[in-house]
């Protein structure tokens, strides 16, 4: 359900699912409170799967799971802003081109609940991935990260789903389409890492995606992504080819969609620490 149908949209274009912004305020808190754990009215699993969902979304965060007979009270609340690491983010946005696994999450599964990790240093077929998106909806909590479109050499894509909802929106411009003025503007972090996965030919653009998945097989989302890239014959044939390859992804792009054709509504801004643009971020 979107924000619009249930009647909480505050903006005009957003469109975004209930999940989509429900998931985007865990990851983005520095401490969490969890209404409704009572084992009367939750399964246990249920409350341990959300558990380790939390745990995963936010992994620095302090987690207090309120029980309705034992509310919390102003002395739990401040025990846990007490416990808010030094680190955490302190209303800090996050960029496309920021790790996409902050506060080193546990990275096995727990109730069924996991991250997976997908990376690759060629570009993506743009039709291939439309084909392959539902691999991120179904069984998924949620997924973000950047796109090397074949079609895009410039910019990335900046990719986030959560609860059946998808966007696809501009992530900004990559180092090696920069020039050396424009590269000095950038952060230092962001030039130490683009400096480590350098490439002669390519500069720093690549994909990383994380997905939180918990029911989805793993083995089956790094393939669906990996036959999205291009093939050994397509890679080698180069940019001129690349160029002329359909490109169902507009300036935003969301599923589901009953077309190929990008939509009217301007592109929504991709530094947005909500999840975020093709409805259907390396650590």
């Amino acid at each position: 359900m979107s924000l619009a149908e249930a009647g909480f949209a505050a903006v005009a274009d957003d469109d975004r699912t209930l999940a989509q912004l429900a998931v985007g305020q865990v990851a983005f808190a520095d401490a969490l409170v969890v209404a409704g754990c009572d084992p009367a009215m939750r399964d246990a699993w249920e409350s341990a799967r959300l558990a380790a969902v939390c745990k995963r979304l936010a992994p620095g965060a302090p987690i207090v799971m309120e029980l309705p007979q034992r509310p919390v009270t102003w002395t739990i609340a401040e025990s846990l802003l007490a416990a808010v690491a030094p680190g955490a983010r302190r209303g800090r946005l996050d960029g496309p081109h920021d790790p996409l696994l902050r506060d080193q999450p546990a990275l096995s599964a727990d109730c069924g609940v996991s991250w997976v990790e997908f990376h690759a240093d060629r570009p993506l077929h743009p039709g291939r991935l439309h084909e392959a998106i539902d691999v991120l909806l179904d069984g998924v909590v949620c997924a973000r990260g950047r796109l090397w479109l074949a079609t895009r050499p410039d910019e990335a894509l900046w990719l986030e789903s959560a609860g059946g909802g998808l966007r696809v929106a501009p992530g900004g411009r990559w180092l090696a389409a920069m020039g050396e003025e424009q590269r000095d503007r950038v952060d230092p972090e962001r030039r130490a890492m683009g400096a480590l996965r350098w490439d002669e030919r390519f500069g720093d653009r690549h994909t990383s995606l994380v997905v939180l998945v918990h029911r989805a097989d793993a083995v089956d989302v790094r393939e669906a992504l990996r036959s999205a890239c291009l093939d050994d014959v397509e890679f080698a044939a180069g940019g001129a080819l690349w160029s002329t390859y359909d490109d169902p992804f507009g300036q935003m792009h969301a599923d589901p969609c009953d077309d190929l054709e990008p939509p009217a509504a301007p592109a929504v801004d991709a530094t947005r620490n909500t999840e975020g643009s093709h409805n259907r971020e390396d650590r």
